[in-house]
């Protein structure tokens, strides 16, 4: 992997936690993100109307529906999946897609991945554990083993089956993208982005206003509209630059290196909230670094 391509990664890493942070300290996380997803689409909107009609390859149109179809479907699964169960139970397993992209990219995309890549993979995910659960890795390979025999968690597993099924999607048709328009990446990755999160973020919001009272979203909207203006930004900084990236290196390493948010966010909860780093804070820091240069020199 590029080292571009991994700085691209990191970026977005830092505005995955923003976002997440942003959404997280919310009055109401959901309806954040359906606010989220609405200034979105008025971001998306205001750069169809400078920019013009956006030129889309052949066969796209099928992988952006399905990818924005998957995104709507990920937004409520994990929002239904957290009013059910602990989040040290759910957000594990959501994580846990670098364990299964490679396997799926090698059967369906082809890809094919070094020990190096592997090891690197795995690195960032022991460290991912260990930050989540404070070194405590016994107890979360316990959660995960309690988590299969519970039928609560069910939701916890189909977000991760989606993560893994939107990532494959987007590579696929990043791909298709760079094959007709292979000097404009950045605007490949943005169309695409944009064009998915329409649908996506319009199912989230049907979903909202079916299951909200529509008093209760206006007043979170009214109370917290510069949070969700700041948060989609960050959103589209997000995954718009994880689009980019997805046109030119494998989709297992590009799940993995963006895991490097989950630290990201455990520095902002120390620095903010006065938490000691702690031996295993840092030792999952080195593991992610090490993690990452792997997927460098790999």
């Amino acid at each position: 992997m590029s080292i571009l391509s991994i700085g691209l990664i990191l970026l977005s890493s830092l505005f995955h936690a923003v976002w997440n942070v942003l959404t997280q300290t919310s009055r109401n996380s959901s309806l954040l993100s359906g606010l989220k997803g609405v200034w979105i689409m008025v971001l998306g909107l205001g750069l169809y109307l400078w920019k013009g009609n956006q030129f889309f390859p052949p066969q796209i149109g099928l992988w952006i529906v399905l990818s924005g179809f998957l995104h709507g479907l990920y937004i409520l699964s994990l929002s239904r999946a957290y009013s059910v169960q602990d989040i040290s139970y759910v957000y594990p397993i959501a994580r846990s897609a670098p364990a299964f992209v490679p396997a799926f990219s090698w059967f369906l995309l082809g890809e094919r991945l070094g020990p190096a890549s592997f090891l690197a993979i795995a690195l960032i995910l022991l460290a991912m554990y260990m930050l989540h659960f404070d070194g405590q890795l016994i107890r979360g390979f316990k959660n995960l083993w309690d988590a299969i025999q519970h039928k609560d968690l069910r939701w916890a597993f189909i977000t991760l089956a989606l993560v893994v099924a939107y990532s494959l999607v987007d590579k696929r048709g990043m791909e298709l993208f760079v094959l007709y328009r292979p000097d404009e990446k950045f605007a490949n990755g943005l169309t695409f982005f944009f064009a998915e999160a329409m649908i996506g973020f319009s199912l989230c919001n049907l979903y909202l206003f079916w299951q909200y009272p529509r008093r209760e979203i206006v007043s979170v909207w009214r109370a917290e509209w510069l949070r969700g203006l700041v948060a989609g930004a960050a959103t589209v900084g997000s995954y718009g630059l994880i689009c980019v990236v997805l046109q030119s290196e494998p989709v297992s390493q590009v799940v993995a290196v963006r895991q490097t948010s989950v630290l990201i966010v455990v520095v902002w909860g120390c620095w903010k909230l006065g938490e000691p780093f702690g031996k295993q804070r840092i030792l999952a820091a080195g593991l992610t670094a090490l993690g990452v240069s792997l997927m460098a020199w790999g």
